[in-house]
């Protein structure tokens, strides 16, 4: 299991299902569709089925499900040609739908389903985890609905197929507390924390630094197996990694496994207000390469108890085959 991992051990993510999605299998997204990549729980399984099971045969151990951004808000906010929006007991039923679908893509093999829930900002439209601008929203009322959310699947029989539960792209020290008190009861699931770096300084978007987000993460009686950094441009990765491992050191905290996946667009930046990527794309060296710097720099200093590696936003199957053979390569 990935909460066992070996200090110098690396279990492979999957990548961005959405931008998958779009680039390759002509999905498009708008208003009119606020559940983002969750909308196929509704319209298109077998294309869902598709493109999870390419990333499980490109090599990824572990995938996340089709929940990113599923709220019942947004099933209830979901037309399907009538006015009506999506009931409460049918969204439940294709948000719960999402585990069995991750789970058939290993195809009887052996791997791991990451719930995926992402921050309360992703749910609303436009999306607002970027900048954690969540209006009227405090800590309890972020407890409310990430507890809401996760009552679903334990309700289910399908929460016996979870593995993990990932909380993702974070950009609240309120939220991350939150999560917290959600799972401090729930003994059963392993789950980690990861959290979003968009500007140019190292903080999260709401100003928290480091120091005081590694202490929020890590505190408590049932701290996550894992922390870490999705959804952040790659260049800046590497850094926030150490900034990680010298706040815990700092504060005399033992450090977890380290869970990160970055995105893959390069100078792009997406609008959450257009849903469209913006910039020139300038030429990098291969994110594959560039993610092997990485996992062979965690490697060497052994700060973590192991990690967990992938892609985010514009991450292909592809994509992740390269960083499968990379990290094959290593060991």
């Amino acid at each position: 299991m990935a909460h066992d991992l070996k200090p110098d051990q690396v279990l492979l993510l999957d990548g961005g299902l959405g931008t998958t999605l779009e680039d390759e299998h002509a999905i498009k997204f708008s208003s009119k569709t606020p559940l983002w990549s969750s909308h196929l729980l509704v319209e298109n399984t077998n294309v869902l089925q598709t493109v999870q099971r390419d990333f499980a045969n490109a090599g990824a151990e572990i995938i996340l499900t089709a929940t990113y951004q599923a709220s019942l808000k947004g099933f209830e906010n979901t037309k399907l040609g009538s006015d009506n929006g999506i009931s409460r007991d049918e969204g439940s039923r294709y948000m719960v739908s999402a585990v069995k679908i991750a789970r058939q893509a290993f195809q009887g093999r052996h791997g791991l389903v990451a719930l995926s829930l992402g921050a309360y900002g992703a749910s609303m439209v436009p999306s607002t985890e970027y900048s954690g601008e969540y209006g009227s929203m405090k800590e309890q009322d972020l407890v409310q609905f990430h507890r809401d959310r996760l009552n679903i699947f334990q309700a289910s029989e399908e929460w016996n197929n979870v593995d993990l539960v990932a909380f993702e792209t974070l950009p609240r020290l309120d939220e991350v507390v939150a999560v917290r008190r959600v799972m401090e009861p729930i003994q059963q699931k392993k789950y980690w924390i990861s959290c979003v770096f968009p500007n140019q300084d190292e903080r999260l978007p709401d100003g928290t630094e480091i120091t005081s987000l590694v202490k929020a993460m890590l505190g408590g009686t049932r701290p996550p197996f894992a922390i870490g950094i999705n959804c952040t441009k790659i260049y800046k990765v590497a850094g926030l990694i150490e900034r990680f491992e010298d706040a815990a050191q700092s504060q005399g905290l033992a450090l977890p496994c380290l869970v990160v996946y970055p995105d893959g667009a390069g100078d792009k930046v997406y609008d959450t207000v257009t849903q469209q990527w913006i910039g020139d794309g300038s030429a990098q060296p291969p994110w594959d390469e560039q993610m092997i710097d990485i996992v062979r720099q965690v490697r060497t200093r052994a700060r973590w108890r192991g990690m967990i590696a992938g892609g985010c936003c514009k991450i292909s199957p592809g994509q992740i085959a390269q960083l499968r053979r990379q990290i094959d390569s290593t060991e």
